[in-house]
């Protein structure tokens, strides 16, 4: 028989955050788990279990649950990044009580006259979390939080703001709560350049607020939205047909390999603000379009890498899903390097007869699966005297297959 297990929540820390409730709980437990920083607010219990390594300790907690009730002790509240949903995996049939508690966020909020209302809230702390992702949320929200880490720091957020594109770090303010609620509580306020060579606790809080959020464009941008020059741009009907046929993920890591002025390089990363886009290019003029139109649209998940495709892929992450727009001669070998990434979605814009035969020839083969192939032809109106006339642009042939086979 499995007995009561209660997670309770005990504030950011001090004993003076702890509910009546939360104490009574821990009291009139069998077996107390608390990690060693709150191991004060257990003192005097005749059964205290140390929290280490999850899976020696829970598997402790099995067996105190066989005797009696267990308290665990999670800082903060127990809602909002905690150890909740590992226990209810871990014990699902045992009777579940759960007490909230003041989370850090909470006081951090308080601390800074600030409502959370709104917040985007991140965490760093025992989870991955790349900074595209935490620049994304800051640029397009009022409030970010970020709990963090060993690694997510608050120097590492300051860092990424202090270099990111289109100026954001000029429009943040940051604020980091350390020790919050014990008696050495520091609040510090600054621009991220002025706090990004300073170190805090690793387990701060931070909040960022951004004066002027960015709302991205409603639904998929226009080609008039786009910085344009000489360089070849896919068109937006096209584009359309490029993403929907793409198969992106939320999470995707894409190469955009030929990316020209961009244009599906920064629709791919506005549909995937959790995602990577790599776009890759070799023109002058057109690295100069892609870089505005990155800041353009305040891309921080979009990184542009300069040079001949085939040079530049062992300094890129690996690819989930690949847009080859324009191989410059390498088509092959792209495939043939792509082909080694199972499971990789790609798609290839084939414009000429020449491109679409030896496309099709390499996707038909062993190391590929799933080929499929859409032609798409648009016709768009201009004006002709006092009417319109339907003028019609060169069809495209998109070919698109999965890395390996079945």
């Amino acid at each position: 028989m499995q007995h009561e297990l209660i997670v309770v929540g005990v504030g950011p820390g001090a004993a003076d955050q702890m509910t009546p409730a939360a104490a009574e709980a821990v009291r009139g437990a069998g077996c107390a788990v608390a990690a060693p920083r709150h191991l004060p607010l257990v003192a005097g219990h005749a059964n205290v279990l140390t929290l280490g390594r999850f899976s020696e300790t829970l598997d402790r907690v099995a067996e105190e649950l066989e005797r009696g009730t267990v308290a665990v002790l999670v800082s903060g509240d127990p809602g909002l990044y905690s150890l909740l949903p590992l226990l209810k995996r871990r014990f699902p049939t045992a009777p579940l009580r759960v007490l909230p508690g003041v989370s850090s966020l909470q006081s951090l909020c308080a601390a800074a006259g600030e409502t959370w209302t709104d917040a985007a809230i991140l965490s760093g702390h025992g989870r991955p979390l790349t900074a595209s992702r935490l620049l994304n949320a800051v640029e397009r929200g009022r409030l970010t939080a970020l709990f963090c880490g060993d690694e997510c720091s608050p120097r590492w957020a300051c860092e990424a703001l202090a270099g990111a594109v289109g100026g954001l770090e000029e429009r943040v303010e940051v604020v980091v709560g350390e020790r919050l609620s014990y008696p050495d509580q520091r609040v510090t306020r600054g621009r991220p350049a002025e706090l990004a060579g300073r170190d805090f606790d690793p387990l701060s809080l931070v909040l960022l607020r951004n004066a002027e959020p960015w709302t991205p464009p409603f639904g998929r941008p226009k080609d008039e939205d786009f910085v344009r020059g000489r360089p070849p741009m896919t068109r937006a009907e096209v584009r359309s047909v490029v993403l929907d046929r793409l198969e992106l993920s939320p999470d995707a890591v894409l190469w955009d390999v030929g990316a020209g002025t961009g244009s599906v390089s920064v629709a791919a990363a506005l549909a995937c603000p959790d995602g990577e886009v790599h776009a890759l290019e070799c023109v002058p003029e057109a690295l100069e379009l892609l870089e505005r139109n990155r800041e353009r649209f305040r891309l921080h998940n979009m990184t542009i890498h300069a040079g001949r495709a085939l040079a530049l892929l062992d300094g890129l992450p690996r690819p989930t899903h690949a847009f080859v727009g324009g191989s410059g001669g390498e088509l092959e070998s792209l495939l043939d390097r792509l082909s080694t990434f199972d499971g990789c979605r790609v798609l290839v814009s084939a414009v000429t007869l020449d491109t679409l035969a030896r496309a099709a020839t390499i996707l038909k083969g062993p190391l590929w699966h799933g080929l499929e192939a859409v032609q798409v032809a648009v016709a768009a109106s201009r004006p002709l005297g006092q009417g319109l006339l339907m003028a019609g642009s060169n069809p495209v042939t998109l070919l698109g297959a999965w890395a390996g086979s079945r």
